[in-house]
């Protein structure tokens, strides 16, 4: 898979075909090829012999795709930031990735960084898109090279950020879209996920990959169950990407069913522990649609196991399975502390300019079965997360060595929220508790100890 090869044969093929749709517009393939052409002859201009990161900021507009693209292909990788993100966290992070731009699609006036940095906004993007500029792509990012940066969660209060080389991502594509038995050329893929959180990638690029449209629920929208459920029942999604959590509010509208959504062919889950209620109630109101679960953290590349959640599976004892790794991956076990290790191609490159965190971590371990040497070295990632193989080879997840928790899909430190509160002050002392049902985190709960 050559995913940036992809999406420009389907922009040749399939101009007219829509890539992108959302409450702030619709983009067809074509246009987002022609818009990224534009961008990236002037990325590439602006940042001659740069090659550096570029942060992304923006929410659910079809242009933060084209700035995505115009990065990759101009040689950068892009480092995507939602609205949603508090304003001194978009200030770390710009000081993190720390390039001679910023691009901002949508809000510019939420974001305050270092004014040593270029503001790409919405006003000069305008000027540049609408330009009738092409590119040659003659060294776009390739191989071993990061094609994106997604910060997460740090215990000492700052974000770390995540780096996925090119050949990781394509990796993961050709397996993606064999999911649910295989994704078929141009389909729906829904877009709950903010692009700054890697289950989002699950939907966009293997919907890219498989030349589909993208539909994407903006933050307010998601605040208006009922005019979003309009929405995306209007739609015709077919297949469904979102954490579980998602999925049980909607499951708490009773419309919520096969016979108002009956073009759903299947539910696919990552980010956090899907429960056999969750899995029973979907089972049961949309008999026809396969429900996937899947498991993997950022480092791995948004998941790197598979299982179909059958009445069978959830009939049986226990918690739900994570499935079975995928082609070129094999999940370890540690034999002294159960921690799942994954070895294999689509294993994260570190941490952004962050080697202490990253060889903490990160390292080489023998391919063994992944290569025909066994004793190839390939890249290797401690997940923090226990885990065991059942009699049949299932694998199963059964929680956290660490204090790391993940509510609502995004991977949280429980020391990162105790190291902000000790920063207010008055404050001298914090503790945070997470609340767990099935495994999985519904809240957290914070504790404080007053100065003096």
């Amino acid at each position: 898979m050559d995913i940036i090869a992809k999406i420009k044969s389907t922009a040749i093929e399939t101009p007219d075909r829509l890539v992108f749709s959302s409450r702030d517009g619709k983009m067809t393939y074509g246009e987002l090829w022609k818009k990224s052409s534009a961008l990236a002859s002037y990325i590439s201009n602006r940042l001659e012999g740069n090659r550096e990161p570029i942060m992304v900021y923006g929410h659910k507009h079809p242009d933060m795709l084209v700035a995505f693209l115009a990065c990759v292909r101009s040689g950068h990788a892009y480092c995507p930031v939602d609205i949603g993100n508090p304003r001194e966290r978009v200030s770390d992070i710009a000081s993190a990735i720390d390039n001679e731009i910023v691009i901002v699609v949508q809000h510019e006036e939420m974001i305050d960084i270092d004014d040593k940095y270029e503001i790409v906004g919405r006003e000069k993007l305008d000027t540049i898109l609408e330009s009738d500029t092409s590119y040659d792509d003659n060294e776009p990012v390739s191989g071993d090279e990061t094609y994106y940066i997604i910060f997460t969660s740090g215990s000492t209060g700052k974000p770390k950020g995540v780096k996925i080389p090119a050949d990781a991502l394509n990796n993961y594509l050709k397996w993606s879209v064999t999911l649910s038995g295989g994704i078929p050329e141009a389909t729906r893929f829904l877009n709950q996920a903010p692009f700054s959180f890697d289950l989002s990638v699950m939907d966009l690029y293997t919907g890219l990959a498989t030349g589909s449209t993208i539909i994407a629920l903006d933050k307010g929208l998601q605040q208006d169950m009922p005019e979003m459920l309009k929405y995306i029942a209007s739609s015709d999604i077919e297949y469904w990407v979102s954490t579980p959590s998602f999925s049980d509010m909607c499951l708490g509208e009773a419309d919520f069913s096969e016979e108002n959504f009956g073009s759903i062919k299947a539910f696919l889950f990552c980010g956090e522990v899907l429960t056999k209620d969750t899995a029973k109630q979907l089972r049961a109101r949309f008999p026809h649609a396969k429900v996937i679960n899947t498991y993997g953290p950022t480092e791995s590349t948004v998941c790197v196991t598979e299982v179909d959640i059958t009445d069978e599976v959830i009939a049986r004892e226990g918690a739900l399975p994570i499935g079975l790794p995928k082609p070129g991956t094999e999940i370890r076990i540690d034999p002294e502390n159960s921690e799942m290790i994954i070895v294999g191609d689509s294993v994260s490159s570190g941490y952004y300019k962050d080697k202490e965190r990253t060889d903490k971590v990160f390292f080489m371990a023998e391919a063994g079965s992944l290569s025909e040497n066994p004793k190839d070295m390939v890249r290797a990632y401690r997940t923090g997360d226990t885990g065991h193989y059942d009699e049949s080879g299932m694998l199963f997840c059964d929680g956290r060595i660490d204090h790391q928790v993940k509510l609502h899909g995004y991977r949280i430190e429980l020391g990162d929220i105790e190291s902000n509160l000790t920063n207010i002050e008055g404050v001298a002392a914090a503790a945070v508790i997470p609340k767990r049902h099935e495994g999985k985190v519904e809240s957290l709960t914070a504790f404080v100890v007053r100065e003096g």
